[in-house]
């Protein structure tokens, strides 16, 4: 693992203005940064792109660097495998913008989650879905200068991906590894029992281009350090296999909202400490 590694979201600071993250960012000497957009910090449905590349100059003038576009697409109606048309042709668009905003930023990646299907739903026409919606993405990608990292979620029966191997499935058909990547969720693949190691046998370390690293009970989305997953062995896993891309913490539990700088400074601690061990 190399300094050069560590990404820092804004997923911590969701009671705070998005000035207040960067500031705390310079303090903590950080130099690249996942955007979440979402309110209260940069919903960028609400932006044009003459005011994306304005938060873009911003971010570059205090001298970072943003890593991945996150739009929020879990709370809102955003589902790449909807069986309904309209509502698929509308997070197709969605994520379609979010890869224009990251080209503007100059982000190399845009982060999009697992789609869905009901519990009740028709489960192959969902996963059609999943794949034509992303082979559409992965070019738009492409042509932009941008990669999708694709991330499973763990509502088994629910959402399309969850495992190393249904992630490595999902990509295989839909055939474009230069405009659509997997990544690993530490805290989400320990809740079912998997390791970045289990990616990397299915997928592949060059199929993978993202890795959001956080402990967890497994659960949690927590500091490194409180909760009570083998973060060490992740990483020595992750640096076996030579993964060379961002590593970002994705800090999420509301214990640290009110004040989010010591979890950050905490879990670099952790990194430091790694990588002088290492």
């Amino acid at each position: 693992m190399k300094r050069s590694q560590i990404v820092v979201g804004n997923y911590t600071y969701p009671y705070h203005s998005y000035d207040y993250f960067l500031d705390s960012m310079e303090r903590l000497g950080i130099e690249n940064i996942e955007l979440w957009g979402s309110d209260p910090h940069v919903y960028f449905g609400d932006q044009n792109f003459y005011e994306v590349s304005a938060i873009g100059k911003k971010i570059r003038s205090r001298g970072m660097n943003v890593r991945c576009v996150t739009p929020e697409q879990v709370m809102y109606p955003i589902n790449i495998a909807h069986e309904n048309r309209d509502a698929r042709s509308r997070s197709v668009e969605f994520f379609r913008r979010h890869i224009d905003i990251a080209n503007i930023l100059e982000a190399p990646k845009v982060l999009v989650t697992s789609g869905r299907c009901n519990l009740d739903g028709n489960w192959d026409e969902c996963f059609k879905n999943a794949v034509d919606s992303l082979q559409e993405l992965g070019y738009y990608a492409r042509k932009r200068g941008v990669c999708i990292a694709f991330e499973p979620l763990v509502r088994k029966g629910y959402d399309m991906v969850v495992y190393a191997k249904d992630l490595k499935e999902l990509l295989d058909a839909v055939d474009d590894y230069e405009g659509v990547k997997g990544m690993i969720d530490v805290d989400e693949a320990a809740r079912v029992d998997e390791s970045p190691k289990d990616f990397v046998e299915q997928v592949g370390i060059e199929n993978l281009n993202h890795v959001h690293f956080i402990d967890g009970m497994p659960g949690g989305h927590l500091a490194l350090g409180d909760g009570v997953l083998p973060l060490e062995r992740y990483l020595d896993e992750l640096d076996a296999a030579g993964y060379e891309s961002d590593i970002a913490l994705e800090i999420m539990d509301g214990r640290y909202y009110f004040d989010p700088e010591p979890s950050i400074k905490k879990s670099l601690e952790f990194f430091e400490n790694y990588m002088n061990t290492h």
